[in-house]
């Protein structure tokens, strides 16, 4: 063989080396991903959007609360009278007002199962204004940020991918 076929060998050899470097070094690059991480339920506590709607429910449902509260109380404190005089009733006056204790008490339930009805129906509507809001603000952040991926509630999270405080002071503007 001569000088020259050696070299262009060796050429060939360099060249595909260096081509099969490239192939390797390539999809190493492309490996690299911004992923962020949010906790949904720190969200969920601490941001202004879920304290407010919290607040909004408390006093839109606090009366009723306590209407409720105060009618609990009056069937307890008129089942401990009827405890205390119902040796002395006659058995038909006795009767007559053990059933309409029952009635109130029964009547007490239902208000208190409908408020926590109610009260549940509110908190999911509450909940869903403020999912749609999180993912507005989320893939705005996303794609200001060129995020990759953003993932929820993973059991370790590192703090460099940890988005959590940021979508939470987003939330708040």
């Amino acid at each position: 063989m001569s000088d020259a076929t050696v070299r262009s060998r060796r050429a060939s050899l360099a060249l595909c080396a260096a081509l099969l470097a490239a192939c390797v070094v390539a999809p190493a690059a492309a490996d690299e991903y911004k992923i962020g991480v949010l906790h949904v339920e720190r969200i969920m506590q601490q941001s202004a959007p879920a304290k407010a709607a919290h607040d909004r429910l408390e006093q839109e449902f606090k009366a009723r609360d306590a209407d409720i509260a105060k009618k609990e109380q009056e069937v307890r404190e008129a089942r401990a009278q009827l405890e205390k005089v119902s040796a002395t009733l006659p058995v038909d006056e006795r009767t007559t007002r053990e059933r309409a204790l029952e009635t109130r008490t029964r009547e007490v339930q239902r208000l208190r199962e409908q408020f926590a009805e109610d009260l549940r129906a509110r908190q999911f509507q509450e909940l869903d204004k403020l999912k749609e809001r999180l993912d507005r603000v989320l893939t705005n952040y996303a794609k200001e940020r060129n995020y990759d991926l953003i993932l929820q509630d993973a059991l370790y999270v590192g703090r460099s991918v940890d988005i959590t405080d940021d979508i939470i002071k987003a939330l708040g503007q």
